[in-house]
C-alpha cells in the first residue's frame, strides 16, 4: 500500500506529474490524488509549473516537495535532543544548564508571538494552544490565587526522564507567554504529569 511518505519521498527526488507518480509507485490515479491532496493540505507538497506535453488539452501539473518537508518523516529529533542534553550536562554545571533551558523556554514563547496581548486569559489560551500543537493536551484549573496548567501527555517526556530540569524550560515558556510568575510542580515519579502553577497577579 502506498503511503503519503512514499509519495513525498518520490517528490523529494524530483518534481513529478500524477501520471509519473502512478508509474513510479505502481498505483492508481485515485490513490495518488488522495495522497497529494493530504500532502498539499499539510504544506509538504506544492504545485510546480505545468508541463507542456505537446498534446491537446490542459498541461499536466508538476508536483514537488515543499521547502521544509525534508524531515517530515524524521524520528531523529527525540534522539538528537537527548544527546544534546547529555552533552550540555557534561559541559555545564547545574546552574548554567538551568539558565540555558530557561532561556530556551522564553525564546520559544517569543518565537510564537507570545504574549499576544495585555489580557492574561488570552495569553494563557495562546500559550496552551502552542504546546497542545506540539503534542500536549493541557487543561487549566483554578488553584487558590493561581491557575494550574496540567498535562498528562508530556511532549518531551523522554528528555524529562533523563534531565528533570527540562521542566524549567516549559515553566519559563509559560512565564514569558503570560507575563506571570510560574513554578514547576510536575510529578516525575512513575508516569509523568506536567503541572505549572501560574500566579494570577
Amino acid at each position: 500500500m502506498t503511503t503519503k511518505n512514499d509519495v513525498l519521498r518520490a517528490l523529494q527526488r524530483e518534481p513529478l506529474t500524477v501520471v509519473q507518480l502512478c508509474e513510479s509507485l505502481n498505483v492508481t490515479r485515485t490513490a495518488i490524488n488522495m495522497q497529494l491532496k493530504q500532502l498539499e493540505a499539510e504544506g509538504l507538497v506544492r504545485r510546480h509549473k505545468p508541463v507542456q506535453t505537446g498534446t491537446p488539452g490542459k498541461p499536466a501539473v508538476l508536483y514537488e516537495a515543499a521547502p521544509g518537508s525534508e524531515d517530515a518523516a524524521s524520528s531523529a529529533y527525540p534522539a538528537f535532543l537527548l544527546a544534546l542534553l547529555a552533552t550540555l550536562q557534561a559541559h555545564l554545571d547545574e546552574r548554567q544548564l538551568e539558565k540555558v533551558l530557561v532561556d530556551t523556554g522564553r525564546r520559544l514563547a517569543r518565537e510564537n508571538g507570545l504574549p499576544a496581548s495585555d489580557d492574561f486569559d488570552t495569553n494563557l489560551a495562546g500559550a496552551m494552544a502552542v504546546v497542545d500543537a506540539l503534542g500536549a493536551h493541557t487543561e487549566a484549573v483554578p488553584d487558590g490565587n493561581a491557575i494550574m496548567v496540567r498535562n498528562y501527555s508530556c511532549p518531551v517526556a523522554s528528555a524529562v526522564r533523563e534531565t528533570p530540569c527540562v521542566c524549567r524550560a516549559i515553566a519559563a515558556y509559560f512565564s514569558e507567554a503570560t507575563g506571570r510568575t510560574v513554578t514547576d510542580h510536575c510529578l516525575r515519579d512513575g508516569r509523568l504529569i506536567c503541572q505549572y502553577r501560574i500566579a494570577k497577579k
